[in-house]
């Protein structure tokens, strides 16, 4: 099935419009499909529509587990198999039926040879990764838990304000916890001395700012 809208596509000149309209194929997922293994990512390149996937890996020895991104509406996977041809050995789960486009990877390094403003669109989702992983691993080493899950409420409200989704929605404090690199009762633990304060309300499977001039001062050391 032929894709007829994605985000931005009036960006882009008729030609590639239509090359997109051509070559698109939609795919549904649900939670219980692996749509972006790594034997797929060799071949196809995915732009997401709707819902929420997270990439991530896990050592099965201790069964820790550390969430690298989430994909939503707008977010390309994957860009380093498009780069280099080679496999990206990460784990993917679904956390949030939708939807996302497929293209053959092939075409899609035609297009940024021939498209400028397209390999820029490439080029902006690498470097919003890596200012992404980068940041995981600053906050890892130097931040207390506390701090990182301020960060991200705050990255939340950024998301929010850019798309239009709330990346925390419907995710428990397991998978908020493994977005941070810590265990589901630290989370609870600083959700409960937040909400008490007044700056969150955790209702179940959302957490949300309550208070934005105290949770304001409170960022005001990042």
């Amino acid at each position: 099935m032929a894709y007829n809208s994605i985000n931005d596509l009036t960006k882009f000149d008729n030609s590639l419009r239509e090359e997109f309209r051509k070559y698109g194929e939609i795919i549904n997922f649900s939670k219980k499909d692996n749509p972006f293994d790594a034997d797929s990512t060799i071949e196809y390149f995915y732009i997401i529509i709707s819902g929420k996937v997270k990439v991530y890996d896990m050592n099965f020895d201790t069964n820790r587990e550390q969430t690298l991104y989430l994909l939503v509406k707008g977010d390309m996977y994957d860009v380093v198999s498009l780069l280099d041809g080679k496999f990206h050995e990460l784990a993917v789960e679904v956390l949030e039926k939708g939807s996302a486009i497929k293209f053959s990877i092939k075409k899609v390094r035609e297009w940024m040879r021939e498209y400028p403003h397209f390999e820029q669109l490439i080029f902006n989702q690498i470097s919003s990764q890596i200012r992404s992983l980068e940041s995981l691993s600053l906050d890892l080493s130097l931040l207390e838990t506390k701090d990182r899950l301020l960060k991200l409420l705050m990255r939340n409200v950024d998301i929010f304000d850019k798309k239009g989704v709330e990346i925390l929605k419907n995710m428990s404090h397991t998978e908020i916890a493994n977005l941070i690199g810590t265990v589901r009762h630290v989370i609870e633990r600083h959700i409960k001395e937040f909400t008490q304060e007044g700056i969150i309300e955790d209702r179940k499977h959302l957490t949300s700012i309550k208070n934005a001039k105290n949770f304001l001062k409170i960022l005001e050391r990042f």
